[in-house]
């Protein structure tokens, strides 16, 4: 017999489970030994506060130890130079039903939507009035519906800025981003209304905060923080008033402060005891605060930023969900100003999800830094005479340092050749 103990987090279905962190009778279950079937049964370990579970792999399926990212990868995101042979590789199809191009104008449009719906939202809160429930739904579905026919169109348009409506537009992005990050994981399209509906409302409890607090000009004093830090409790007393609030999507509203190691707030969860969609939104929530100019703290790159989250795993969060979303949203996220191989420089366009060191990018800069007439290549694609790829990317670059807007970019349309 081969038994191993695993983290709950590994735990899938098609494993048979032989034995917990704790005896049986400590638990709610009556089983002593039970083949896994569904998520549900994984979801109601991990609500019993189980860490650990031994496996018995002659029984069941064995645990994939196969990385999420590969060694160039992970080279991309540590303090080493980064280093990438330059091979060929096999891209499988791409399964999005429409492409990026297809998609973006139809996507440009629902952020439009939802973000006026947001904005009402919070006004209505304020004024003491009901959250139109249904409306907020109708929105949500159109984000869900856009994922689904391209994983990138709206997930793009998240790296655009809008300082003046910032608590609006995060949480336009926290929803974007979860809901993107939750079908990256395989997660079904109910899960995926309820987390994106989560999303949307997560921060609603800022209703209450004193705007002086709120719209600070400056760090927070010890009090003042502890008073912004009352928000998520808050928001969890407004959405309770609602009986038809999704479950998932009050866990992404009640735990995407919560932190791996125990230091969120507000109950200082760690480990398997923040959800699965609470540990989507904290990742998500964070990944989009960082890349926002505020005044305590300057704007970082999406590249620097995926950086941080995945120094951060298994300490902030779960190391194994960060190269997730790493590989859902890419090691150099699109509108990442990058340096080539050959010194030229260019805009990420596109990710490659399935080698994300090999999007597609607008080059813009030629070797000396000059600008020059743009061209799209798709480093997946460019091979030179020897069969090998003939880019790779070196660095990323500040866009401030060289006087480029990066998002005049967007509206670039795509060639021919490389749709």
């Amino acid at each position: 017999m081969s038994s191993k103990k695993i983290p709950i987090q590994k735990l899938k279905t098609g494993m048979f489970v032989e034995g917990l962190d704790r005896p049986w009778i400590d638990t709610p279950f009556f089983f002593h030994k039970k083949l896994i079937k569904n998520q549900v049964q994984i979801d109601k370990m991990v609500s019993s506060g189980i860490q650990y579970v031994t496996i018995n792999t002659d029984k069941g399926e064995d645990i994939e130890d196969k990385p999420v990212l590969d060694t160039n990868e992970k080279s991309h995101l540590s303090s080493a130079p980064p280093r990438e042979p330059l091979r060929p590789s096999v891209l499988p199809e791409n399964t999005d039903p429409l492409k990026v191009e297809e998609e973006l104008p139809r996507a440009r449009e629902i952020k439009s939507n939802v973000t006026n719906v947001v904005k009402s939202v919070f006004n209505d809160v304020r004024m003491g009035k009901a959250i139109e429930v249904k409306a907020v739904k109708e929105q949500v579905g159109d984000i869900v519906d856009s994922v689904i026919r391209n994983r990138d169109a709206l997930l793009c348009l998240t790296n655009l800025k809008d300082y003046d409506d910032y608590t609006f537009m995060h949480c336009v992005n926290i929803s974007i981003l979860a809901v993107s990050f939750a079908r990256h994981i395989g997660m079904s399209k109910t899960q995926l209304e309820n987390i994106g509906f989560g999303g949307i409302l997560h921060d609603i409890g800022k209703t209450m905060i004193p705007e002086s607090i709120l719209n600070k000009p400056g760090k927070y004093t010890e009090a003042e923080y502890g008073i912004m830090k009352r928000h998520v409790s808050l928001g969890g007393e407004i959405l309770r008033k609602y009986d038809n609030i999704p479950e998932e999507a009050m866990l992404v509203a009640m735990q995407h402060h919560e932190r791996f190691n125990g230091s969120g707030y507000p109950h200082g969860l760690s480990g398997s005891h923040i959800s699965r969609e609470g540990q989507i939104a904290s990742i998500s929530d964070v990944y989009d605060a960082l890349t926002y100019e505020r005044v305590y703290h300057k704007a970082a790159t999406c590249h620097a930023t995926v950086r941080r989250l995945y120094e951060w795993g298994d300490t902030l969060f779960d190391k194994a969900l960060v190269e997730r979303f790493v590989q859902c949203i890419g090691i150099y996220p699109f509108n990442s100003l990058v340096e080539l191989n050959t010194g030229q420089c260019g805009i990420v366009m596109s990710v490659n999800h399935v080698s994300l060191l090999r999007p597609r990018v607008f080059i813009i800069l030629d070797r000396d830094k000059k600008v020059q007439k743009p061209v799209e290549i798709d480093l997946a694609v460019e091979k030179n005479d020897k069969g090998e790829f003939a880019y790779s990317i070196v660095k990323e670059l500040d866009p401030a340092a060289y006087g480029i807007d990066v998002n005049q970019f967007t509206d670039i349309p795509v060639s021919d050749a490389v749709k």
